[in-house]
């Protein structure tokens, strides 16, 4: 039973309904030409997963589908959807075991190719028929776990995160075991549930430990470091951090947004040249405008922490120079709003006032309610020069402890090594 064509005179297109239409979230996900091919290979795979496994060798005209993978790898579709989805119907057509072949696989680029071009209904249902091709795999029902929650769908991702855990379990699959233990923490620690999110790191952290899998440990405390933050907990959270750092490898990309996150949390306790020589040493790692600017905006804070109006500055005209630049307006609201509590840190109360309000217009536009909220206090309290009380707001710490400045020597020495091991 082959797909239906767009205009062909082909008796086999008698299998689909000639006026079906396109489903609109292709058509406005992909142009058109790229929707309908993609469309047709996802239907096949569909039919082709809800037949019973003996039966799959007689639901395609294996002749028409030789023909139709033919038409697909000499089209124009993009080389980064054409071949995949050729190898899908290829598959189709030799019908595999369930879990055999390149189908899977095949699957897992189309999605890939598919979340790069922003269609991520499209990414998600290969992520999901990857995941069906394969029903004994707990990597792909953890990968198309770990893409539905990081697109949105909670409850779709935590079905398969949990498929994935109980596959990875019974085969003894130490790796996904933690992944998927990783993915649900996350998932939980969404939705505020902290104390549930900590036992599922705590184990996905048990089990890589145990059986050496230093990403996935890494990944763990990195995480637990996260839960620590929410609940202000700065002893926990520089004791994740520091086995997060121990665990990643020298170059891990993932150092730098640690060391950033650590920086982030010490500046919110108040704690700011140990945040500012981690944001410093930080910021050749983000290029992006739109993420340098966070990071920018940043040590403007930290450095007004310490009380250094020329630095205050200086960051304060670097951040000016790249919102022209800015791909998206995600990052500009908060930005303003966290120069604004460092001016108030320098008591320089018409420019606190001046990015107090900057902070609330540009949150207003993307409808951000923390952030207006937060501003306007911010405003309010700088028109009556009182700071005492101010959510989010905290004056200068002396550090307590050696513990803390240790942790930022080796997060500085860590992102310093990376930087000349790249060069």
């Amino acid at each position: 039973m082959p797909p239906q064509t767009a205009a062909t005179d082909d008796p086999a297109t008698s299998a689909f309904p000639t006026g079906s239409a396109l489903p609109p979230d292709l058509l406005a996900e992909l142009p058109h030409d790229a929707a309908f091919a993609v469309w047709q290979v996802l239907r096949c795979l569909q039919l082709w997963t809800a037949e019973p496994e003996g039966a799959r060798r007689e639901v395609f005209d294996r002749d028409y589908m030789e023909r139709w993978e033919h038409r697909l790898l000499s089209g124009s579709l993009e080389a980064e959807a054409r071949f995949p989805l050729a190898v899908v119907v290829g598959e189709l057509a030799a019908a595999p075991a369930a879990g055999g072949g390149r189908l899977p696989w095949a699957c897992v680029c189309v999605a890939d190719w598919a979340l790069g071009r922003g269609a991520r209904r499209v990414g998600l249902a290969f992520a999901e028929a990857a995941a069906r091709t394969a029903p004994q795999h707990p990597r792909y029902a953890w990968l198309a776990g770990r893409l539905l929650r990081g697109h949105g769908n909670a409850r779709d991702g935590e079905r398969w995160l949990r498929r994935a855990h109980r596959l990875a379990v019974a085969q003894r699959d130490w790796e996904t075991q933690a992944r998927s233990l990783t993915s649900m923490g996350n998932l939980l620690l969404e939705v505020g549930r902290h104390g549930d999110a900590r036992q599922y790191h705590v184990r996905a952290l048990r089990i890589s430990q145990r059986f050496h899998l230093r990403e996935q440990e890494a990944m763990a405390m990195h995480d637990l470091f996260a839960i620590a933050v929410q609940e202000s907990n700065r002893a926990d959270a520089e004791f994740y951090a520091r086995g997060a750092l121990a665990a990643y490898r020298p170059t891990d990309r993932r150092i730098p947004k640690l060391a950033h996150d650590v920086a982030y949390f010490w500046m919110t306790q108040g704690y700011f040249h140990r945040a500012l020589s981690v944001f410093q040493a930080v910021r050749p790692y983000f290029s992006a405008p739109d993420d340098a600017l966070r990071v920018v905006a940043n040590a403007a804070r930290a450095v007004a922490g310490t009380g250094d109006r020329a630095g205050f500055a200086a960051f304060r005209s670097e951040a000016e120079e790249l919102v022209p630049q800015l791909v998206t307006r995600e990052a500009l609201a908060v930005a303003i709003l966290e120069m604004a509590y460092g001016a108030a840190s320098l008591r320089d109360w018409p420019e606190a006032l001046a990015l107090a309000h900057d902070a609330g217009e540009a949150a207003k536009l993307r409808s951000e309610s923390n952030v207006i909220v937060r501003a306007d206090a911010l405003a309010a309290a700088v028109e009556q020069q009182e700071m005492e009380g101010v959510e989010g707001f905290v004056p200068e710490r002396r550090a307590s402890g050696s513990s803390g400045e240790e942790l930022a020597d080796e997060l500085v020495a860590s992102l310093e090594r990376g930087r000349s091991d790249g060069e």
